[in-house]
């Protein structure tokens, strides 16, 4: 009896192992691409949301599914043209080696050098944070029929900016605001941001004014700040240029140029990013990053479970957070109302760039 029950106990055990093998319960490969550094204030909060999805969703990183990461530091080290489409072709053979079973890219250059060569490949693709219009991107290489049907292996999240709605929430905090100045470079995610700020300045008209200036380097974005803390029509920023570069020749990203604004803009500026106001910017409604990553993760998620990338919608950012940073406030004088302040999702009460 014994022996009968030891022989169908060994008959289970290789049943499941010849299961787990037919059936692939082989880790299924995520890969990873950031056009960020490692720990970018807008990358790591997308990469946070992502793996969260997933492991809410039940699959276990290193059980179901195994992470690659790469990390193209375009934004900081790999800044001209040529260097970063050099990182590009880095990435893509990286993605030759995997062979992901899902390829996650994250902003516009990786967009650009990664994922829009691997249109047509076997590879199906989650985009998150794409700042180009989507269908911009389908007319140089088509991969989209539609948003809500894109047809093909490619889905993922743009991110909508929600300006209109920040410019009202400003308006709300400082009823006497009449200009808002918006500031963008002219990299890549500079030019694709300032053809955001045009289309939803068209689609809705905002509570005030917003202008829009364009600097080259960090040497023209000082004087901008200048000439607005001498402008008394102007009653805030919103600083979108987040790559710069300095006469010495170094690349200044968004930490190093709000330093720099903190410590020299008389006027409050808005968070493009919730994590820009944890920073020391004043606030606003800002883009919820993580929650953007989350949002391309669940994608990912259901194309690892058996769904088709091109059958789930190409959606905007779906939240949005109200933050302020009550230091900063006080170094300006703004009272915020209580109302407003209540609502917010965030409130941080120190300015952690000195």
């Amino acid at each position: 009896m014994k022996n009968k029950l030891f022989l169908n106990g060994l008959f289970v055990v290789f049943a499941l192992l010849f299961c787990n093998v037919a059936f692939g319960n082989t880790p299924k490969k995520v890969f990873i691409i950031h056009s960020y550094e490692k720990g970018h204030i807008c990358g790591q909060p997308q990469e946070d949301g992502i793996i969260e999805a997933f492991k809410e969703s039940g699959l276990e990183p290193g059980r179901d599914v195994e992470f690659h990461y790469f990390y193209m530091d375009t934004k900081k080290t790999y800044t001209t043209p040529a260097e970063i489409e050099q990182r590009g072709k880095l990435a893509l053979e990286k993605v030759k080696n995997i062979h992901p079973d899902i390829l996650l890219v994250i902003d516009d250059n990786a967009i650009k050098t990664v994922m829009m060569p691997l249109i047509g490949s076997d590879i199906q693709v989650v985009f998150c944070g794409m700042n180009g219009q989507p269908e911009d991107y389908s007319m140089r290489k088509h991969f989209m029929d539609s948003r809500r049907k894109p047809g093909g292996k490619v889905t993922g999240v743009y991110e909508k900016l929600y300006l209109v709605r920040s410019l009202g929430l400003m308006k709300a905090v400082l009823p006497d605001l009449k200009k808002v100045l918006g500031i963008t470079d002219y990299s890549p995610t500079g030019n694709a941001i300032t053809n955001q700020f045009k289309k939803e300045i068209e689609e809705e008209t905002p509570a005030v004014a917003f202008e829009l200036v364009r600097v080259k380097d960090f040497a023209e974005y000082k004087k901008v700040i200048s000439l607005v803390n001498e402008d008394h029509e102007i009653g805030a920023i919103y600083p979108a240029a987040l790559s710069l570069r300095t006469p010495e020749g170094k690349t200044y990203t968004a930490p190093d140029i709000f330093r720099w604004t903190i410590k020299n803009c008389d006027k409050p500026g808005m968070a493009l990013n919730y994590f820009f106001a944890k920073l020391g910017i004043f606030g606003g409604a800002a883009v919820d990053f993580k929650a953007m990553g989350h949002q391309a993760g669940t994608k990912a998620v259901k194309i690892i479970k058996g769904s088709r990338a091109g059958d789930l919608p190409i959606e905007d950012a779906d939240k949005y957070a109200i933050v302020f940073n009550l230091a900063r406030a006080k170094e300006l004088g703004i009272n915020i109302p209580f109302e407003i302040l209540g609502a917010a999702d965030f409130v941080y009460e120190e300015v952690i760039l000195k």
